[in-house]
């Protein structure tokens, strides 16, 4: 890895952060350790080595208050039919790239997607994971992947007349009945990081595109704040 290649990049982290959510009141402001929930991600992205410039996409006030006091930008508010329970990561990144290139003339290299609900996401692994990026050209995403906590062929859906059905359905093997061992190893997509090349996003209307590269990590590392137990958990994991 040359570290002069860095120099000529733009990467710009997005931590995109809805005001109202669901699973969670307030999630991406609540409370942890007498700081919001986002300052852990903001200040993770301000200590890695390559990220040049971190902003914030909100559709709320509070929220962009609280990213500009902790050192993001928000310099602007995410348009509300964009911050809905359906609203799909591509529609928030394709209209902060289109905003940064029409206002400011700014087009990043690359992307690097932080969700708001990872407090102890590794600023190492953030490096890591983007010279990974930097070392490689021949992709249009990165994922980060780690093997999930149950296998999907072993996974079942309800018909409509109330029975068990697989929901990989293979009637000559049964896959539901084989050793773990013998089933194609899977991995799942965390939501740890993702690394995006904006043309992806711009040319392609998608967060992934057709060349996916992973970025492996353990299942121990993985810690998103979802829900209240979640959050309770994550504290016994900072207290300890």
């Amino acid at each position: 890895f040359k570290y002069e290649i860095f120099k000529k990049k733009k990467i710009l982290a997005i931590i995109p952060a809805r005001g109202e959510l669901k699973s969670l009141k307030n999630k991406n402001i609540i409370k942890l350790f007498f700081k919001p929930l986002i300052f852990y991600s903001i200040n993770a992205a301000k200590k890695c080595n390559f990220i040049s410039r971190i902003i914030v996409s909100t559709d709320s006030e509070k929220i962009k208050k609280i990213a500009l006091k902790f050192g993001a930008e928000a310099p602007f508010l995410r348009p509300k039919k964009l911050a809905l329970d359906n609203s799909k990561d591509y529609e928030t990144f394709h209209h902060c790239l289109k905003w940064l290139s029409k206002n400011e003339n700014y087009n990043p290299d690359l992307i690097i997607h932080l969700r708001p609900t990872y407090p102890m996401r590794k600023i190492s692994e953030i490096n890591k994971s983007i010279k990974f990026a930097l070392s490689n050209n021949n992709f249009d995403s990165i994922r980060s992947v780690c093997e999930p906590m149950q296998h999907p062929f072993k996974m079942y859906v309800v018909n409509n007349k109330k029975f068990l059905k697989p929901f990989i359905e293979n009637s000559k093997k049964e896959f539901g009945n084989w050793p773990r061992q013998q089933l194609p190893k899977i991995y799942w997509h965390n939501g740890y990081i993702d690394i995006i090349k904006p043309k992806t996003i711009m040319n392609q209307h998608s967060m992934s595109g057709k060349r996916i590269l992973p970025y492996f990590l353990k299942n121990d590392e993985i810690h998103d704040v979802d829900d209240r137990i979640s959050l309770e958990i994550i504290k016994k994991l900072f207290n300890n």
